[in-house]
């Protein structure tokens, strides 16, 4: 019934990002007096077409995408002179500019309409301090665990990665918090971080019992820089941790991240609570977990340390080292079966279930509460606010495409459709204002993805009228169809690879 569902709701939410884009072509196409010959949603053979004055409506058997065919896009068809004046080849450099980007233009408009209904309906989360790290930046500012960060810099913060993305820029930000509802001002200046990394080994023993928090490495395999022996090893190679107290850790490699130095404040974001949202066989809606094998759980924090730990098999080890620091550690519990006290209706309930049946459930989206209420931008801020954050998105998205062709991002953290599939799914199952959040964010990322200047997307045609208007030459349709059709195999190369992904991420 998930899979089910997380189609249907991608057909849907495609197929009105698509007509909305490809409206916006044809909509300039037809005021610039371009005969369109075709609007298509999807691709490959038609499941059925309804023929217009001029246009033909095609409805294709590949939902993932669609187009806008215009007459003498690329090629002169039958029955049109060279001078035709409906000819998309014969209209002016701007028009051209303008038919191109008028489908990213309605997708950052649908992006637009989207976050005003949601800010109207729904409202926006709030951006809530759960902890601050040991003597972080943050904490000696003065911000304390419960505070609600409204504002940096002057303008509002909508999400924990909007903030991050200008923390991470290093220059001071001027925070407006709420705190016991009272308006309080704290300065941050981000601080850079040591190299740090996450370990995960195996074939440990007595790992449960190990206490490595605060404690410093000496040498990992005999010698001091730890970072650079990582670098050089793989999955299932032996590890030997000497520490400063003289004690020795073996075991084999299991996982490594690595993190570079980066800006950073110490802030840890509330994103869910410890109450339950959605009852299952051993829980009830409302249920607000208060220990686990005789942990104490506070907080979304407490219970996500938790669940680190029940995902470790016994003899594993996962920790976080700052320069040479163990800053956390994750030990995995003795036995498969866990004791989950529950605060309900006043009264504790003991609960006991297996680890696995306990993961299975608490990592679904929508399992859990959220830790705040949302907000409501009154007045002409239910219009601006929405603006803002539609506008810092597309900032964000420009960003990130931008580190994709720098190689600061990895191209393997790109979604295709399996796995816009996936996470609209999981959308479905937290609530309808998430499917719209989310179908803001796809037509937002749409828009920007067409915007790059690569052949076969919107972004290569604007290209093509600019120089057009520079140099005030056309360009050949036989070169500009070359050149498309090349842009649009390493397009198909690029779905297969991100598929690729997906079912490998997913499946």
């Amino acid at each position: 019934m998930t899979v089910l569902l997380s189609i249907i709701w991608f057909l849907i939410i495609i197929s009105v990002i698509v007509v909305v884009h490809e409206f916006g072509h044809f909509i300039f196409a037809k005021i610039f007096k371009t005969r369109v010959e075709e609007f298509s949603i999807g691709f490959g053979p038609a499941l059925f077409k309804i023929p217009g004055k001029e246009t033909t409506f095609r409805f294709n058997i590949i939902p993932l995408g669609g187009y806008v065919r215009l007459a003498g896009e690329e090629v002169l068809e039958e029955g049109y002179t060279d001078t035709d004046p409906a000819l998309f080849y014969n209209k002016k450099p701007f028009q051209k500019f303008l038919i191109a980007f008028a489908g990213p233009l309605f997708s950052f408009l649908l992006g637009y309409f989207l976050f005003v209904g949601i800010a109207g309906v729904y409202g926006f989360p709030e951006v809530m301090v759960e902890r601050l790290g040991r003597d972080s930046v943050a904490l000696q500012a003065g911000l304390e665990p419960g505070d609600i960060i409204k504002t940096a810099n002057g303008e509002y913060v909508f999400n924990p990665s909007i903030l991050e993305m200008e923390i991470a820029s290093g220059k001071p930000l001027e925070l407006t918090v709420i705190r016991n509802g009272e308006e309080v001002n704290v300065t941050l200046i981000p601080e850079l971080t040591n190299d740090r990394a996450i370990f995960t080994f195996y074939d440990i023993e007595n790992a449960e019992l190990l206490n490595l928090k605060n404690k410093e490495i000496v040498s990992l395999n005999g010698e001091e820089d730890l970072y650079l022996v990582m670098s050089r090893m793989e999955n299932g190679d032996p590890i030997e941790i000497q520490l400063e107290d003289g004690s020795v850790i073996e075991g084999k490699l299991a996982q490594y991240s690595y993190f570079p130095p980066t800006y950073e404040t110490g802030i840890v974001y509330a994103t869910f609570s410890n109450v339950i949202a959605k009852g299952n066989d051993f829980f009830q809606q409302g249920d607000k977990i208060i220990e686990i094998n005789g942990v104490a759980i506070n907080n979304g924090s407490d219970l996500q340390n938790i669940i680190y730990r029940t995902q470790l098999n016994t003899g594993e080890l996962m920790f976080a080292v700052s320069a040479k620091e163990i800053i956390n550690e994750y030990k995995p519990f003795s036995d498969d079966a866990l004791e989950v006290l529950v605060e309900r209706n006043g009264q504790i309930i003991n609960i006991d279930l297996p680890k696995e049946e306990f993961l299975d459930f608490i990592v679904q989206p929508g399992i859990l509460e959220v830790p705040y209420e949302n907000w409501h931008p009154k007045g002409i801020e239910a219009l601006t606010v929405p603006i803002q954050w539609a506008n810092n998105l597309i900032a964000l998205t420009f960003r990130s495409f931008g580190q994709l062709f720098t190689g600061r991002l990895s191209a393997d953290q790109l979604a295709g459709p399996v796995g816009a599939a996936a996470i609209i799914g999981q959308a479905a199952m937290i609530g309808f204002d998430a499917i719209l959040n989310l179908t803001a964010l796809i037509t937002i990322s749409l828009g920007v993805f067409n915007l790059i200047p690569i052949p076969g997307l919107d972004g290569g045609r604007i290209v093509f009228s600019i120089y057009e208007m520079i140099t005030r030459k056309r360009v050949s349709p036989k070169v500009e169809a070359i050149v498309n059709t090349i842009g649009f195999l390493f397009l198909i190369f690029l779905m297969i690879f991100v598929t690729y992904n997906d079912i490998m991420r997913f499946f």
